[in-house]
This record gives structure tokens, C-alpha cells and sequence, in this order.
């Protein structure tokens, strides 16, 4: 009986595409073995600011409910009409917050009794020609409001300050590269990977004591600079 022998036929493509593909995959594992520096870098990009928000407060007390509340809302409308006055626009001032509340007090005879009412009231105002903070600010204590909350500098495009933080984090990360790898006999190769995390804008704030000082006088401010921090984790690829 004669034997049959079978014979697979591979097409000499396939065979030379696998051929040519073994020296890419052994480069790839000699990479992989290549030492790594690990580093990280921080950045800082600072931008001048192009808005302000500001926080008014109107408190009123009264020992009647409806005074109190008449007397609120007067004085937050002329407050409203002396900002817009200024060339703010109406879109730009909003409430913010608004509260009604009883005051009590105990008697002698350990009986509780409504003293008054207070009410407050927050409008919020966006300010976006900086020149104009103090006037908005006296403009506003001198039409009956009796607390500035806070005033808030800030930028409506922060992409550029982003963008200034993320390349000197890299540039810090390169700096600390280049020079240990110097000191370790190394050369870098290349990079294997790169993380990066940025942070929010960091606004300025000020507080209510010294935007209360001047009431008759224009109100100076200094809009100073806003700064935004950036994070790169960066691993570079040395030589044996």
C-alpha cells in the first residue's frame, strides 16, 4: 500500500512579511529593556486679569416684616441704577442671595418674643472694565449698601496661561533630566511616556475690611496678576 503524504504550502508572502516583521519586534523588546528615568516638573504661567466679580451686601432690620423687606428692596434697586449708571450692563448684575429671618429675644420671664426682622440681600456684579471697580464699589456704599462681600479678579481665556504652565513644566522636567542622566553617565534617548495635570486659575480675593475703608473717595484697586500651576510626569529613555 503506498503512503500519501500530505503538504501544507505556506505562500512565500506570508513567509517574507513575517521575516521582515522579526527585526521590529526584537528592537521592541530591547526598548523595553532600556533604562528609564523617571521625572517630574512644575511650571508656572502667569496672565494679567480682564474681569473682576464683586459681591454687594444690603442688610436691613426692622421690627416690622414689611419695612424691613420695603427698605431692602429700595435700597438694592438704587444700588442696581447707580451701577448701570456707570455703563454696567444689566446682564452683569444679579442676586446672588436673599434671606428673611425673625429675631427673637427671651424675656425675664424665659418667654421668647420676635424682636424684629432682618433681611439680606447679595447682588453679584461682573465688572469687566477694571477701571471701573472703585467707582462701582463707592457707587454702590454710597447708595445704601453696608457690606462688600468680596471682589474677585479673574480671566475669561485661560488657555494661554495653560499653555505657558505646561511648557515650563516641561522645561523644568528636561532641566532635571539632562542633568542627572549627566551624572549617572547616561545619554537620553528618548521619552516613554508623559503625564501632565494643571490646576485651576488662581484667582485674587479681597476680603470686606479694606474694600469698606473708602465710602467719599475713589476706591483704588490694584488688579495685580493671576498665576495657573501645571504638573508633568515625564520617563525618559537612556542608554545602557
Amino acid at each position: 500500500m503506498k503512503k500519501i503524504f500530505h503538504f501544507a504550502l505556506i505562500p512565500i508572502a506570508a513567509v517574507f512579511v513575517a521575516a521582515t516583521n522579526l527585526p521590529s519586534a526584537v528592537a521592541s523588546q530591547a526598548e523595553d529593556t532600556r533604562p528609564v528615568l523617571s521625572v517630574d516638573g512644575s511650571g508656572t504661567g502667569v496672565a494679567d486679569p480682564d474681569m473682576a466679580t464683586l459681591t454687594i451686601g444690603i442688610t436691613t432690620l426692622s421690627s416690622d416684616a414689611a419695612s424691613a423687606q420695603r427698605e431692602n428692596a429700595n435700597t438694592s434697586s438704587n444700588i442696581q441704577n447707580a451701577i448701570q449708571a456707570l455703563g454696567i450692563d444689566p446682564e452683569d448684575i444679579q442676586t446672588s442671595n436673599y434671606s428673611f429671618r425673625p429675631n427673637y429675644q427671651t424675656g425675664d420671664n424665659r418667654q421668647t418674643t420676635i424682636k424684629g426682622y432682618t433681611v439680606n440681600n447679595s447682588i453679584t456684579v461682573v465688572v469687566r472694565d477694571l477701571n471701573r471697580i472703585g467707582q462701582v464699589i463707592d457707587a454702590s456704599l454710597n447708595s445704601g449698601a453696608n457690606e462688600i462681600n468680596s471682589l474677585e479678579f479673574s480671566t475669561q481665556n485661560i488657555q494661554p496661561v495653560r499653555k505657558d504652565a505646561l511648557m515650563n513644566a516641561v522645561k523644568d522636567a528636561q532641566s532635571k533630566a539632562e542633568i542627572l542622566a549627566k551624572g549617572l553617565g547616561r545619554k537620553i534617548l528618548g521619552i516613554k511616556s508623559v503625564n501632565e495635570s494643571t490646576g485651576g486659575i488662581e484667582t485674587r480675593r479681597f476680603s470686606s475690611a479694606p474694600l469698606m475703608l473708602a465710602k467719599d473717595a475713589a476706591t483704588p484697586i490694584s488688579t495685580g496678576t493671576l498665576s495657573l500651576s501645571a504638573n508633568v510626569h515625564i520617563e525618559f529613555i537612556l542608554s545602557e
